[in-house]
């Protein structure tokens, strides 16, 4: 092989890695799915008790119309069928598989509270937007269609996430209280939603460290979370353009209506998107709706993206402490 050859191929596989990074979302989301396993969470020390107290049916098939649709039923060990449901939604910026909040939803179990663990279908090798959030609606829909199996107290229902999830179950909640949101979404996109959840069933919304508006996020402001967000855009949206109508109908800060229910939200101060939970919680008081709030000073402590899931620290432990009071009111 000539060394004009040799040139030539370098050239070449030097173009294919350009074109590579420059138009897919590599390897960007490669980067952040390994960043995510660098930062585990922290169950208490004593959460082999938590587990020898409740039940779990693992990787039940809801019938998603996408991959990865399984969910998850965590039980109290005395469950007795009254106990309030919680449908739980994991983060991981729409790219990472999630499981790793499972303990923190077995620890609800235990208080008196079924837990609905569901996963979805991430992006992009599986699906995009807004297929998870369509994920939510059939795994609902399954429970509700099967409850003759899993006898849930569907008349007292509550919706959690977690960062990405907490979008995901924020733009869910809003279409099912909202149906003009709900319209209008299937105007534009190739998802079609349905309004499946009785209004008065819902007793609430738990939103941890979530997004509420990307449309904030480009350019982020200061000691907010640094992602390749254009990236990640394209990933899940399929756009890199963050501006784009598809992506603005996302955000949720001006889709809230009164119906609407009590929310519990929290944020870390830290590379995080507190400014964005402060500004939901101005919408929801402004349509009077109850809102339970936990945030720490910056000045005092330094509390990282999804701070909650580590209960080895004091402010890990009072927001939890404080979700188990919201949950019971």
């Amino acid at each position: 092989m000539t060394v004009r050859i040799i040139a030539i191929i370098i050239v070449v596989l030097v173009l294919a890695v350009a074109v590579f990074t420059v138009i897919t979302p590599y390897p960007a989301v490669y980067f952040v799915r390994w960043l995510f396993k660098q930062y585990p969470y922290v169950p208490p020390a004593n959460y082999g008790y938590y587990l020898e107290n409740v039940t779990v049916q693992r990787n039940i098939d809801y019938g998603s119309a996408y991959p990865s649709g399984t969910l998850d039923i965590i039980k109290p060990k005395n469950f007795n069928g009254g106990e309030k449901v919680i449908f739980a939604v994991h983060g991981g910026a729409y790219i990472s598989e999630g499981d790793k909040t499972e303990f923190y939803y077995v620890m609800l179990a235990t208080e008196g509270f079924v837990t609905v663990n569901v996963r979805y279908a991430i992006a992009p090798e599986k699906a995009k937007y807004p297929v998870p959030v369509k994920q939510l609606e059939e795994a609902y829909t399954f429970i509700k269609n099967h409850n003759d199996l899993y006898q849930l107290n569907l008349n007292t229902v509550l919706f959690s996430g977690d960062s990405a999830g907490g979008q995901i179950v924020g733009q869910f909640v809003a279409m099912q209280t909202n149906h003009a949101y709900l319209e209008s979404m299937n105007g534009i996109s190739h998802v079609q939603f349905r309004q499946v959840v009785p209004l008065e069933s819902f007793d609430g919304v738990v939103l941890l460290c979530a997004i509420y508006d990307f449309l904030q996020l480009e350019p982020p402001p200061e000691n907010t979370m640094k992602l390749p967000l254009k990236k990640l855009a394209l990933a899940y949206f399929n756009s890199a353009n963050v501006h784009s109508k598809l992506i603005a109908s996302a955000g949720i800060l001006d889709k809230i209506t009164a119906g609407f229910p009590r929310a519990f939200i929290t944020d870390a101060n830290t590379y995080s998107f507190e400014f964005e939970a402060k500004e939901m919680i101005t919408v929801l008081e402004a349509k009077n709706i109850p809102v339970t709030s936990v945030f720490y000073d910056a000045a005092e402590v330094a509390l990282h993206h999804n701070y909650q899931f580590h209960l080895n620290t004091p402010q890990g432990t009072q927001t939890y402490q404080k979700l188990i009071q919201f949950l019971n009111q």
